[in-house]
C-alpha cells in the first residue's frame, strides 16, 4: 500500500462511487476496484459496504480515512518544501556585452536550469552599478571597475578597443585625425565613451561633435553610412565586419578594458544566481 492507494481510497470514500472516483482520477474502474481490494488486504479489514447506494465506509474504513487524511496532508507539506516556485533572476549588462558574450552563456544556463526565468536589463555600466546598489537587479556585467564598497567584482573578460569608421574612411593614425570629426557614442555612463573622451582630452582635442545612441546596432549602422567614428570592442568590430566598416587601432593606454561581473556584498546568493555565477566562471574564469 502506498500514498496513491490512499488517494484512491479517499476519493472513493468522498464520491461513494468507484465510477466517479475513476472519472476524477482518470483510471479505469477495474484499476480502482483492484487498488481498494489491495488496501483492504493490506490492513486485513473490510473498508466499504458495497450495495446499490454505492460504497459506504465501514467502521474500519472511517478509522482509516482519518489516517489517510493525515498522511496525504503530510506528503503534500513535504512536496511544498522541496518543489521550489519558479524563480526570476535579474541580470544587467551593457548593450555590447549582451550582444557578444551573453547569448551562449544564457542559452547554456537556460538548458541546465529551465525552471529559472531570466530578465536581462541593458544599460550603461554607470546605471547598472546604481541598479545593483538599489537591489533592482541581482548581478551585472559592466565594463571597467567600481570602487563602491558595497559591491564585489569578479573579473570576467578582457577586451581590446578599436575605432571604427566606414570602409572608405581615411586611416586614423592619432587623436589629431579625430579633430572636427563626428563621434558616435553611447549615452553618458558608458566606459568606452569615457576612455575615448579622456584620450582626446589628453591630446588637447576639444573640437569634435558627439551624437548619442542607445544601441550598438544604431551606432554601427550610422558608422557604416559614414556619419562618424565610434569606439567599440574588437569583438564587436569583428561581429559587424560584414557591414562594410573599417577598424583603426587605439594607443595601448586607452585600448584595454576589463569586463567585471558585479553583485552586492550583502546579497545572499540564491541557488539560481550561485549557479549562474559558477557557469560564468567556467566560461571565462570569474
Amino acid at each position: 500500500m502506498n500514498f496513491i492507494d490512499l488517494e484512491i481510497f479517499k476519493t472513493v470514500a468522498q464520491h461513494k462511487s468507484i465510477t466517479k472516483a475513476a472519472e476524477e482520477l482518470n483510471y479505469v474502474q477495474s484499476h480502482i476496484t483492484n487498488r481498494i481490494a489491495h488496501v483492504e488486504k493490506a490492513v486485513n479489514a473490510q473498508l466499504f459496504y458495497r450495495h446499490r447506494r454505492g460504497m459506504i465506509l465501514t467502521p474500519n474504513g472511517r478509522i482509516l480515512i482519518q489516517y489517510a487524511d493525515e498522511i496525504l496532508q503530510l506528503i503534500n507539506d513535504v512536496k511544498k518544501k522541496f518543489i521550489q516556485p519558479k524563480e526570476l533572476m535579474k541580470i544587467g549588462s551593457t548593450d555590447s556585452i549582451s550582444s557578444i558574450y551573453l547569448p551562449k552563456l544564457i542559452l547554456k544556463y537556460h538548458h541546465s536550469y529551465p525552471e529559472v526565468d531570466i530578465s536581462l536589463i541593458t544599460s550603461s555600466s554607470e546605471n547598472l552599478i546604481k541598479k545593483i546598489l538599489n537591489y533592482e537587479i541581482d548581478s551585472a556585467f559592466i565594463v571597467g571597475s567600481t570602487n563602491q564598497l558595497d559591491i564585489v567584482s569578479y573579473p570576467y573578460k578582457e577586451e581590446e578597443l578599436v575605432l571604427i569608421s566606414s570602409s572608405d574612411y581615411h586611416s586614423i593614425r592619432n587623436a589629431k585625425d579625430l579633430e572636427n570629426q563626428t563621434i558616435l557614442v553611447f549615452n553618458k555612463g558608458c566606459y568606452h565613451r569615457f576612455l575615448l573622451e579622456n584620450w582626446l582630452k589628453d591630446e588637447n582635442i576639444h573640437s569634435f561633435k558627439k551624437i548619442e545612441f542607445d544601441t550598438i546596432e544604431g551606432i554601427i549602422g550610422c558608422v557604416q553610412a559614414g556619419l562618424g567614428i565610434a569606439i567599440v570592442s574588437q569583438s564587436i568590430a569583428q561581429k559587424y565586419s560584414h557591414w562594410q566598416i573599417k577598424s583603426h587601432p587605439i594607443p595601448s593606454k586607452y585600448n584595454r578594458v576589463l569586463i567585471n561581473l558585479i553583485q552586492r556584498k550583502d546579497n545572499q546568493l540564491s541557488l539560481a544566481l550561485s549557479n549562474f555565477t559558477k557557469m560564468a566562471e567556467e566560461k571565462y574564469g570569474v
